[in-house]
C-alpha cells in the first residue's frame, strides 16, 4: 500500500501534481518561516548574551559574576559617538598580573596602548585624526575578537592606563571578575545598539511575534492540505467499494501527506539557509547579527523535522473520517450542522482576560507577563477562527432576508449550507487585519509616549554634560584657549557654559507645562552667551544672567521662544563658579561636531563625550524604532501569508464546486451571475469578519496599552490606508479567479463528471 500511496502521489496525472507542488510549497514557506522565527529567538539571545561583559562595572552583574582570587581591575566604560554611531568605550587598568581580562583580547592593553574591534578599526583609518583617534591615547595593539561584539558593525574600544590614572577618574569602579550574565536593563540615553532589552522582555516580544506569525501560517497549510479534498475522497471512496480497508486507505492517505511534508521541510530548511545571511543584516534590535548566531539547536531541527510530517499525517487522517465511516459517505452528502452561538466563547474568554489584566494589573515580571498576555492571544485569535462561520452563517441569513436577487439568494443558501467552507478562505486575511490592527495601534501609542527625531537648529547643539556624573562638579571654566579652539572649528557658532547655582528652581510654566510636574532645578548662564545661540532661548530685557536648567534640556525643540527667569547675579561672577554643561552651537556637519567633540573630550578626561541633543534624542527613542521595524516585518509577512490563502481557497474553491456551477451553466444560468455568486460567497464571510477582526483589534490592542504600554493612542491615517489596500487587494484576488471559471464549467466538464 505504500508503494501505491507513492505512485498515486508521483504519478497521479496533472491533478495530483499541482496538488503535491502546492503543498509542497506552502509546506516549505511554513517550515522556512518557523525556522526563522526559531533562529530569530536564538539570535538576539546570543546577541543579548555577547553584551554581558560589558555590565562589569553595573552592582547587580557584579553581585552575579563569580568572585576570583584576581588582582582587582579598574573599570569605566562610556558611552561614545560618532555620526550617530555609538561607541563603547571602556578604560581599563590593572593593579597586578592576575587582573581579569575582558573577552576578544589576549591580555590587558598597558599604558598608550588601546584595542578596537574591526568596524572602529577600520573607521580609524579612514578618519582624519582630529575627528576621533584624538580622543583615545595611544596607538591600536590589536583588534576584539566575535566573541566580545554583540555585532559585526559593533564599535567598541578597550583603553589602557595605570591604576593610578584612572582610580581619580569619576564613575571608575573596581573589579574582581568580568560579567557574565546578560544586562537586564541599561539608561536607555546609553544603551549600544541592541542593549538594553533584556532577556525576558525578548521573550515577550518574540513570543508574541512568533505567534502572529504562525497562526496565518497553520492557516495557509491547513488550506494548501484541503486543496481537492473533495476529489481525494471520492477516488478512497471508490477505492473503499472495491474492498480496500479503513486502515489501507489511511495508510495511502498518510503516505501522500507524508511526502509532501518531507519534501515541504527539506524545502523550509533550504529557504532557511537561503535567507540566513541577508537576515542576519537586518538590525531587528538596533544592530545586525552574526550569520552564525542565526542558528538551531539540535531539539530545534528535531522538533520540526519530526514533527512537520507527523502533524501532516494526523491532519490526513482526520480529513478523511467519512470515508472511514463508510464508501457511501462521501456520495450520501447533507448539509452540516448550522454553527452554534458557543463559537464566540474562546473569543470573548480572551478579551475577557485581557480585561482582567486591565483591571487587577499585570504580574510584576517579564515571565509572569507572558504567561497572562500570550494565553488571552491565543484564545482571540483561535476565536477569531472559530466564530468566524457562526458569523458567516449570520451575515447569510440577513442576506437571504433582505434580497430577492437570484445572485445574492443563491450564494446566500450555499453560504448557510456550509459557512465553515465560507469562512474558510478568508479566515487567513481575518487574522492578517486583526494583527496589523493590534501592531500599528501598539506602535502608534507608543510613538505618542515617546516624542519623535529632533530636527531643526537645536538638533546640532553639541553638550557636555558634567552633572550626570556620580562625583560632585568641580570642573572650572573653560580656559580662553579652550574657547579659543572651539571657535577656530569651522562650523562651530555661538558657545554657552552653564554654571552650578544653589537652590535655583525654574517654574513648570516657563515650559507651557501645568504646576504638577514641579519645579525644574536651574543653573546661571550669561545673557551674552546665549544670544548666540537663539534655539535655546533668550534673556529677559536688560538683564546679564538668567537662571537656566540644569540638568540640560534633552533635546526639547521648542526653546526658542521661551524667556528665562532673571538671575540676581553679577556676570563677572560666573567664572568663578563650576560648570554644569557646555553648548556648542554648530552646523551639524561631521566635520565640526567631531572635531568639536574630540577637543572637548581631551579638554575633560573622565567625563561623559559630548553628545548632540539629536544624538540624545535618538538614544531613547532606538528600542522604539527596533519594535517598530519588527511590526513592520509582521505586518508585511501576514497580509502576505494572507494572500496566498485567499488565493489558494478561492481557486480550490471553484475546482471543487465545477459540477455543480457545470451543471447550473447548462440549465442555462449565465456566467455573470455565477461570478456573482462567487464573489459574494468570498466578499461576504471576508466584510462581515473584517468588522470584527478590526474591532477585536483595536480592543486588544487598548487593554494590552493600558496594562504595558500607557494610554491608547487611534492609529493615524496610514492604518487605514494599509487595511484598506488589504482588503482591496483581497477584493481583486478574489476578482482574478473568475476567468477560471468559465474553463471549468463548460459542458464538457459536465458530461466528464
Amino acid at each position: 500500500m505504500i508503494r501505491l500511496g507513492l505512485r498515486l502521489t508521483l504519478a497521479g496525472g496533472r491533478e495530483a501534481v499541482i496538488r503535491l507542488v502546492l503543498l509542497v510549497a506552502s509546506a516549505g514557506l511554513g517550515v522556512g518561516l518557523l525556522l526563522i522565527a526559531v533562529a530569530g529567538v536564538n539570535a538576539v539571545n546570543t546577541q543579548n548574551a555577547r553584551y554581558a561583559w560589558l555590565s562589569t562595572g553595573d552592582a547587580a552583574a557584579a553581585a552575579g559574576a563569580a568572585k576570583t582570587s584576581a588582582d582587582p581591575l579598574w573599570w569605566l566604560i562610556r558611552a561614545d559617538r560618532f555620526d550617530g554611531q555609538l561607541i563603547g568605550r571602556i578604560d581599563v587598568a590593572a593593579t597586578g598580573p592576575t587582573s581579569p581580562v575582558p573577552p576578544g583580547i589576549g591580555h590587558l592593553p598597558g599604558p598608550g596602548q588601546y584595542y578596537a574591534s574591526p568596524a572602529l578599526a577600520a573607521l580609524l583609518r579612514r578618519t582624519p585624526a582630529g575627528q576621533l583617534a584624538g580622543r583615545y591615547p595611544g596607538h591600536l595593539a590589536g583588534t576584539i575578537g566575535d566573541a566580545a561584539l554583540p555585532s559585526p558593525d559593533s564599535l567598541v574600544i578597550v583603553i589602557g592606563h595605570t591604576a593610578a590614572q584612572l582610580s581619580h577618574t569619576p564613575g571608575a569602579v573596581r573589579a574582581t571578575a568580568i560579567a557574565a550574565r546578560p544586562p537586564s536593563d541599561c539608561p536607555r540615553d546609553q544603551c549600544l545598539p541592541g542593549e538594553g532589552m533584556d532577556a525576558n522582555s525578548i521573550d515577550l516580544v518574540m513570543s508574541v511575534v512568533a505567534l502572529a506569525i504562525l497562526f496565518p501560517l497553520l492557516i495557509f497549510i491547513g488550506t494548501a492540505t484541503r486543496l481537492s479534498a473533495a476529489r481525494r475522497e471520492e477516488r478512497f471512496a471508490a477505492m473503499r467499494l472495491a474492498g480496500a480497508t479503513p486502515r489501507q486507505i489511511s495508510l495511502i492517505a498518510a503516505v501522500e501527506s507524508t511526502v509532501a511534508a518531507v519534501a515541504g521541510m527539506a524545502a523550509g530548511f533550504g529557504l532557511f539557509f537561503l535567507l540566513r545571511v541577508p537576515l542576519a543584516s537586518v538590525p531587528f534590535t538596533g544592530a545586525p547579527f552574526f550569520p552564525g548566531d542565526l542558528s538551531l539547536s539540535l531539539p530545534d531541527v528535531l522538533l520540526v523535522a519530526l514533527g512537520v510530517p507527523l502533524a501532516a499525517a494526523i491532519v490526513s487522517l482526520l480529513a478523511l473520517r467519512r470515508v472511514r465511516i463508510s464508501p457511501l459517505g462521501v456520495t450520501r452528502r447533507v448539509t452540516p450542522k448550522a454553527p452554534r452561538a458557543w463559537r464566540v466563547l474562546p473569543l470573548l474568554a480572551g478579551v475577557g482576560l485581557l480585561g482582567f489584566i486591565v483591571v487587577h494589573g499585570r504580574p510584576p515580571t517579564t515571565p509572569g507577563q507572558i504567561q497572562v498576555f500570550l494565553p488571552a492571544f491565543i484564545l482571540i485569535m483561535a476565536g477569531l477562527v472559530t466564530a468566524g462561520p457562526w458569523l458567516t452563517l449570520a451575515g447569510a441569513r440577513l442576506m437571504a432576508r433582505r434580497t430577492s436577487r437570484p445572485g445574492m439568494l443563491i450564494a446566500a443558501r450555499r453560504l448557510a449550507d456550509n459557512p465553515k467552507a465560507g469562512f474558510r478562505a478568508v479566515s487567513g486575511l481575518v487574522l492578517a487585519l486583526f494583527i496589523t490592527t493590534v501592531a500599528v495601534a501598539l506602535i502608534t501609542t507608543q510613538n505618542a509616549k515617546s516624542a519623535g527625531p529632533l530636527e531643526g537648529p537645536a538638533a546640532k547643539i553639541l553638550v557636555d554634560q558634567f552633572s550626570d556624573n556620580p562625583r560632585p562638579v568641580t570642573v572650572p571654566a573653560p580656559p580662553a584657549a579652550l574657547e579659543g579652539r572651539l571657535h577656530s572649528i569651522a562650523g562651530v557658532g555661538g558657545m554657552l557654559t552653564v554654571h552650578q547655582g544653589r537652590g535655583l528652581t525654574i517654574s513648570p510654566a516657563v515650559f507651557g507645562l501645568p504646576e504638577r510636574f514641579g519645579d525644574i532645578p536651574g543653573a546661571l548662564v550669561s545673557c551674552t552667551q546665549l544670544a548666540s545661540i537663539p534655539s535655546l532661548g533668550r534673556c529677559p530685557a536688560g538683564a546679564a544672567v538668567a537662571v537656566f536648567p540644569a540638568d540640560g534640556v534633552f533635546g526639547v525643540a521648542s526653546l526658542a521662544k521661551v524667556t528665562w527667569p532673571a538671575a540676581s547675579v553679577a556676570a563677572a561672577r560666573l567664572d568663578r563658579l563650576p560648570v554644569l554643561a557646555i553648548n556648542l552651537a554648530t552646523n551639524g556637519t561631521v566635520a565640526a561636531v567631531e572635531q568639536a567633540r574630540t577637543v572637548l573630550d581631551t579638554a575633560y578626561p573622565g567625563y561623559d563625550p559630548a553628545a548632540t541633543l539629536g544624538e540624545q534624542r535618538a538614544d531613547s527613542i532606538h528600542l522604539d524604532l527596533a519594535y517598530q521595524q519588527l511590526a513592520d516585518v509582521v505586518v508585511l509577512t501576514s497580509l502576505a501569508i494572507a494572500g496566498c490563502t485567499l488565493a489558494a481557497s478561492v481557486a480550490g474553491g471553484l475546482a471543487e464546486r465545477k459540477r455543480p456551477f457545470s451543471l447550473l451553466r447548462l440549465a442555462g444560468t449565465p456566467l455573470s451571475l455565477l461570478q456573482r455568486v462567487v464573489a459574494l460567497e468570498s466578499a461576504v464571510p471576508l466584510l462581515v469578519t473584517a468588522v470584527l477582526s478590526i474591532g477585536v483589534g483595536f480592543a486588544a490592542a487598548a487593554m494590552y496599552a493600558a496594562a504595558q504600554v500607557g494610554p491608547f493612542a487611534a492609529p493615524g491615517a496610514a492604518y487605514y490606508v494599509i487595511t484598506g489596500a488589504g482588503i482591496a487587494l483581497s477584493l481583486g484576488i478574489i476578482a482574478s479567479t473568475m476567468p477560471l471559471l468559465r474553463r471549468i464549467t463548460g459542458p464538457e466538464v459536465a458530461r466528464n463528471e
